[in-house]
């Protein structure tokens, strides 16, 4: 079986601490999901992942939303919204 990736970000999920709620059945990691395991709106992932890219990869605003807005549309959890 290979890496487990959350189907809302695409986080390698490697151990249950970072399941969504811990439970290692969910598809979405802790980042995407309230404390007890359900998936966040649209709004408040993409907001939390703008924020991560302007942070960890050094992107300007505009770029961070343009680089999120285009990985979520491939990830399972918004590909039809």
């Amino acid at each position: 079986m290979g890496m487990v990736i959350c189907e809302s970000c695409g986080m390698p999920m490697e151990s249950a601490s970072i399941y969504g709620g811990g439970n290692v059945n969910n598809k979405y990691c802790k980042y995407c999901t309230t404390s007890d395991g359900k998936l966040k709106s649209r709004a408040e992932v993409r907001a939390g992942m703008i924020k991560y890219m302007m942070k960890a990869e050094k992107r300007n605003e505009a770029e961070a939303q343009r680089l999120v807005d285009e990985h979520m549309k491939r990830m399972p959890a918004w590909r039809k919204k």
